[in-house]
């Protein structure tokens, strides 16, 4: 049997169907009331089947749709990221500037998540999404007027 979701279920689930039409078409559509009913319904659950087959794999188009557009946004940012102290930052002529990226974060999973000043305490900074902590003072603001090269 075929893995529900996959290409092979929805295949499957839709040569049942075709069995069951040409049942009831090899019978010249001259069918008592209960094989007809029994047909009929097997014909019903293997569309179900076929559908939830379909919805789940649409799932997967779309996890995998944003997987990729995930990669993509990491592929463009390589040559456009820059690190410096303990943080990455987007580049403007070759200068990094702007709000720090969390390090871990972007060479783990190529994911771009800004530090934040921890409430109470201006020296520490910490990432939203895997929340390491990292000293403000190597993860400063860069302003792009300013820097020298």
């Amino acid at each position: 049997m075929a893995i529900p979701g996959s290409i092979e279920g929805v295949m499957q689930s839709l040569e049942g169907a075709q069995d069951v039409a040409k049942a009831i078409r090899l019978s010249g559509y001259l069918l008592e009331k209960n094989d007809l009913k029994r047909l009929l319904a097997d014909l019903t659950a293997t569309v179900s089947e076929t559908k939830m087959s379909l919805s789940l794999l649409q799932d997967a188009i779309g996890e995998k749709d944003k997987e990729l557009i995930r990669m993509n946004e990491a592929l463009f940012y390589k040559g456009n990221i820059r690190r410096r102290g303990d943080g990455y930052y987007k580049t403007f002529e070759n200068r990094p500037y702007g709000q720090a990226y969390c390090s871990y974060c972007w060479e783990k999973d190529h994911q771009l998540f800004h530090l934040h000043n921890r409430i109470l305490n201006r020296d520490v900074r910490m990432c939203p999404h895997c929340k390491n902590e990292y000293q403000a003072i190597r993860t400063p603001y860069l302003d792009t007027e300013k820097q020298t090269a």
